[in-house]
């Protein structure tokens, strides 16, 4: 820190080249070759001809014989069209290419084709390319993805990638389905549109199935594509409510808000026995939308809801709000009644004539929001969404949460055989845990690849066996889907409890 601190703040040449090389070789002792990498390039910008030669070279052992698969990618990011992001990308496809590992090794070549058209080892590349495009050509089933794998999604492209190839290797073990070839395309390293691409990717490699993308407006840009095609689109996250607005086609995986709001609703009416229910929600696009979905699953079920109050995201205050619910509740099934304190005082204690709050905000919110509802005697269960399925909702939770339900379509800790058994493989074989996103295109490629197993030679018949099975495989257990193209998927309830996270069924 005081290296980096005297480097703010010295204006001398000499002085700076030294502080730099003191920061390059304080990072390579703490094995920090990523910061080593950026000191030395700037350190490069200070010296003459001679020793920016050495600090060249320097710069290429530390990238080719140091850096792990991480810090390259990192390296990458930093630097996507220069120097020394080119070296970067060159030694992650020989890392990926001499581990076998073609399909990343495809992702890079194709990444680094687009970003150093005109490189020396462009024609190298393209010649690898050629080869990896062969091999899965010479497969009588191919799979095609779509995914992010650069910018602010990167993340979420990667995940879902993993838990595709996770799929493909238990499809080999357990069904002994080898026949699948997997070409991936990346959605943020394009040359034309979206769907120019796509429909270049169809033509070319004719997949069964296309897995991707991930983005609501991504799908809107490719549109009835697959329809014209005759080839199932599966999106692992698209929130979309109803896919098939863009084409018969489309299939999504991804847990939206009406299938969080059904089986929320759903357990809470059937096995905790509620009834009549008030809401209180974020004015976000999602808060309105799961408050609404939940409302009205709760009226087709034929229950009630008090009152419904919406709140701002600036907003860490919402006693106005609780106590319209209260004027509501009391004018309808409320009551009150006198209570005498410790200390001898009567008091009048306000019993709620409703028997939960549905709360589909963020952790900040809901303790906030928890604290409040106990001040006002409404001492309810409280019951979410997937958004409260984070460790930060510990940092601000009392006890004010303890026992609150809510749903997700993943828990990590889950004691079944099956999640267990996928969370192991994919922590062997990605050295990380796996999210949502990791489960959700792991359940879309496992379906497909179901479907090839149960005879599919083409995109048809994989849309037949879609549309018509109600016994698809899904990690957590049989799914089918609905007709607005959505996996009806069995979600995870889970509860608060002395902070920590529990599944209820």
């Amino acid at each position: 820190v005081q290296l980096y601190q005297a480097l703010d703040y010295s204006t001398e040449l000499e002085q700076r080249q030294r502080i730099l090389s003191l920061i390059r070789q304080t990072e390579l002792g703490k094995g920090n070759h990523l910061a080593a990498v950026k000191a030395t390039l700037e350190e490069m910008m200070l010296v003459d001809h001679s020793a920016k030669a050495e600090l060249e070279r320097l710069t290429q052992n530390i990238i080719l014989q140091d850096m792990d698969e991480s810090a390259l990618l990192e390296l990458i990011d930093s630097y996507p069209t220069r120097y020394p992001g080119d070296l970067a990308t060159i030694r992650l496809i020989e890392i990926h290419t001499a581990r076998g590992d073609e399909v990343l090794a495809e992702r890079d070549i194709r990444g680094f084709l687009k970003r150093f058209p005109s490189h020396p080892y462009a024609q190298t590349a393209l010649a690898l390319l050629q080869s990896f495009i062969h091999k899965i050509k010479v497969h009588p089933h191919i799979l095609a993805v779509a995914l992010p794998f650069s910018g602010p999604m990167k993340t979420y492209g990667m995940d879902s990638l993993n838990g595709i190839r996770l799929a493909l290797e238990i499809a080999k073990e357990q069904w002994e389905l080898s026949s699948v070839g997997l070409v991936v395309k990346d959605t943020t390293a394009l040359n034309a549109p979206l769907r120019v691409e796509m429909q270049q990717m169809l033509n070319e490699f004719q997949p069964e199935a296309v897995i991707g993308p991930l983005l609501s407006k991504e799908i809107q840009n490719i549109g009835r594509l697959g329809d014209e095609y005759g080839t199932p689109f599966l999106t692992p996250s698209s929130t979309l409510l109803n896919v098939r607005q863009y084409g018969s086609f489309w299939f999504s995986t991804a847990m939206t808000s009406s299938v969080q709001a059904t089986r929320m609703a759903e357990y809470a009416i059937l096995k905790m026995g509620l009834h009549r229910f008030a809401i209180i929600y974020p004015q976000s696009a999602y808060g309105r939308e799961l408050a609404d979905l939940f409302d009205k699953e709760v009226v087709h079920s034929g229950w009630e809801i008090i009152a419904s109050e919406g709140y701002s995201e600036d907003q860490t205050d919402v006693a106005e709000q609780i106590r319209r619910i209260k004027d509501k509740d009391l004018a309808q099934y409320g009551t009150t009644k006198e209570e005498t304190t410790k200390t001898g005082e009567k008091r009048t204690v306000y019993i709620p004539g409703f028997d939960a709050v549905f709360l589909p905000g963020q952790p900040v919110h809901l303790t906030l929001i928890a604290a409040q509802l106990a001040f006002f005697d409404m001492n309810v269960p409280l019951l979410g969404g997937n958004s409260w399925h984070n460790p930060e909702l510990f940092r601000w939770a009392k006890q004010d949460l303890d026992g609150s339900v809510f749903v997700d379509g993943f828990f990590l800790n889950s004691p079944d055989p099956s999640i267990q058994m996928f969370a192991q493989r994919y922590r062997t074989q990605f050295q990380q845990e796996p999210s949502l996103f990791s489960v959700q295109a792991f359940d879309a490629a496992t379906m497909v690849l179901e479907t090839i197993r149960n005879g599919a030679q083409s995109g048809q018949e994989v849309w037949d066996q879609l549309v018509r099975r109600s016994d698809l495989p899904a990690l957590s257990g049989f799914a089918s889907f609905s007709s607005a193209g959505i996996l009806n998927r069995r979600l995870y309830v889970l509860q608060v409890h002395k902070r920590a996270f529990t599944q209820l069924n």
